[in-house]
């Protein structure tokens, strides 16, 4: 089994935090493409939609606030 990486789960709990895309990248020091490819590879790692995305506001899907409470245990 591949776990996630460390990176891949803080840039998960920043999401959580921001629900947004461009902020929660801005915070991690990343660009926002970069970002969105690193939730992208997460979600595919664990096959699990952790995010609804919306224009302007990020949803976390009830497997996606799963995963997060284990983020935060990990982080």
């Amino acid at each position: 089994m591949h776990y996630p990486s460390f990176r891949q789960l803080q840039f998960f709990i920043a999401l959580a935090e921001y629900r947004h895309f461009g902020r929660a990248s801005r915070a991690c020091h990343v660009s926002q493409a970069a970002f969105s490819l690193a939730i992208k590879a997460l979600e595919e790692r664990l096959d699990l939609p952790l995010v609804e995305r919306g224009y302007k506001k990020v949803l976390l899907t009830p497997e996606g606030e799963e995963v997060l409470k284990q983020a935060r245990r990990c982080h």
